[in-house]
Formats: C-alpha cells, structure tokens, sequence
C-alpha cells in the first residue's frame, strides 16, 4: 500500500558514488514533475504550496544551474524539499538505483538470549511479512520463554506497516487497534490492528522495551510510539527521527522518482503523531548505553518475580555491573 523511508533512504545514500550527469532541460523536468505530484497527493496542500513557492524561488535564482552531476542535483533537491516542508520522507533518487539489491534479506541481524532469561532481537528493517514473516515468527519463537524481551530499532528506517502489525500482535492476546493511516486524496483512513492469529507463541504479560536512536524512522517509529501508547512497551534511548508521514515511489523525469508522503499516522490513543518531533523514549540515555539500559531495567523487572535465591544473587550481580556501566 505505502513505501516508507527503508529503500529510497539507502538508495540516496549510495548516490554518492554515481557519477551520471543532467543538464538543464532535465533538471527543469525534474523539479517541474517533483512539484506536481505534491500538488497532486502530499498529504498537506497548504505545504505543497509553500513548498512550490520556495524550490521555484531557489530555482530562479539559478541555485541548480551549476549542479550537473545527477547526485548532487537530486541531493541538493533532497534538502531543499525537506527543508521546506520539514517531512524527511519526501527524497528525490534515481529510478532502478542498484542500491535496490541492497534491501534482500529480512534483517533480524541477531536474536540471542541474554544472562537473565531476557531476550534480544535486533531488527533493521520491517520487510513484508509475505516475505519475512516466517523469519519473524522463527525469532519471536526463540524469545517465546524469555522473562523479558528487548527489540533493538536503533538503525531500523522504517518499512512495511503490514509488518508493524504483524510484529506487534505477538505482545497481545487480543485484536487491539494500533493506528489508523488517513489518505489525502482518498479523505480515508485505513485501520491498523493487531492479528488474530500469529504463528508460534505469543509474548504476552512479560516486560517489553524498544530501543531507538535518531536513525530510527518511520515505520520503526510507528512500532515505538504505538506500545508506548498502548503502555505495552518501555522506549529506551534518544529520541527518533520525526517521521509519520508514509509515502509513494513517484516517477520523474524519465529516470528518477520522488518519494511522496500521501498519508499520515494518527494513532487513536493520543489522536496526533510523532511527525516532526519523534517518538520520545520513557528512559532516556545516549544511544551507546540503550541496551544496557534497556537490559538493566529488564533485571530489575526480572529479579522482583525470580524465587531462587542464587538466581537472585546473579541477577543482583548483573545489575550492579550494568549500573557502573551506565553511570
């Protein structure tokens, strides 16, 4: 339905190694075609306008005319458009960019089970379950028994939101609606909620924390703010990146593409989103010291229901270690 920030923010990342070149009948066509499909689908058409206003000043006063090297155009393009809008989901790249190889995998890059019976899954992207989804329910598996559960998204951009509802079901034991996705051309909005069937064990009534960092984005935020929301999960880290807007994949220009937010999250808890302003962590530390924190915090939940006497005595241990870390 939406492609969020996880392909096109890598495809920009790697541009600059591309070398091609545009002239200035293209670069024109470009940001001719760029401006018409905000007019035509961004989600704010007041900030469609103002933007037009702003490349089309940058524009006359020849800001691009010097930029032939195509990298540098769609980058400069890139900042320029943000700035003016202040939506970090609306990026200018190259159609067919080879970065595109890049996205294979699921990446749960490690799941493990940490001294405690706390569980650790870091995940750097939410593919779509029709493709990952077994990856996912084989990693929830191997966390099933855990005490505690940690979810690293501190390099997570973003992805599918049919994933974020499809990791999220597994910490509930009821269909619970997590957001809703309002369409500007469609005045629609496109409920979110939880499976009613998972494959595997669920991870219910156990402790939950989500670490995040500035790079966390988009629909890795969406995963943070809705159990934060539903107090279903603990945030751990710095705040993230400020992006609730998902987006379309746009053709321009023949060979580039403009990724163009068309909706916005409205989460029915809190009626708003974290657009522009990020998803806020309930225990805030440097990103370097989240999984220590997260891990720690995990302990002190963990220690209070442990019956064993020199489990308790290790579990202690652990978290004095982990406090000299922290401080």
């Amino acid at each position: 339905m939406f492609a969020v920030c996880a392909f096109l923010c890598v495809a920009l990342g790697a541009q600059s190694v591309h070398h091609d070149t545009v002239d200035a009948a293209e670069r024109a066509l470009v940001i001719s075609q760029a401006l018409e499909k905000l007019r035509e689908s961004y989600i704010s058409e007041d900030v469609a306008r103002t933007v037009e206003k702003k490349i089309r000043a940058r524009e006359k006063a020849g800001d691009y005319d010097g930029l032939s090297n195509a990298a540098q155009f769609v980058e400069t393009l890139t900042k320029d458009l943000q700035a003016a809008s202040g939506d970090k989901h609306l990026i200018v790249g190259f159609s067919g960019q080879p970065a595109a190889a890049g996205q294979r995998g699921c990446l749960f890059v490690n799941v493990g089970v940490l001294p405690g019976n706390v569980g650790y899954i870091k995940l750097n992207a939410f593919r779509s379950p029709e493709v990952c989804g077994g990856i996912a329910a084989a990693a929830m598996s191997l966390v099933a028994d855990c005490d505690a559960l940690i979810i690293d998204l501190r390099d997570n951009p973003g992805g599918d939101p049919v994933m974020v509802a499809f990791m999220s079901s597994y910490f509930f034991s009821r269909p619970v609606h997590l957001s809703d996705i309002y369409e500007r051309r469609s005045r629609t909005a496109v409920e979110s909620w939880t499976l009613p069937f998972v494959p595997g064990p669920r991870f219910v009534d156990k402790p939950v924390f989500v670490l995040t960092s500035r790079r966390t984005f988009s629909g890795a935020e969406e995963f943070a703010y809705d159990l934060q929301m539903l107090k279903r999960a603990v945030v751990v880290g710095e705040t993230s990146g400020g992006g609730a807007h998902p987006a379309q994949p746009v053709p321009i220009g023949g060979r580039f593409e403009i990724a163009v937010p068309v909706a916005r999250y409205v989460n029915p808890v809190s009626g708003t989103n974290w657009e522009g302003t990020g998803v806020g962590p309930d225990i805030r530390v440097r990103e370097e010291l989240a999984v220590q924190a997260a891990y720690r915090a995990a302990l002190e939940d963990v220690i209070q229901r442990t019956t064993s006497s020199r489990e308790h005595d290790e579990i202690a241990r652990q978290i004095e270690a982990l406090t000299k870390v922290i401080n």
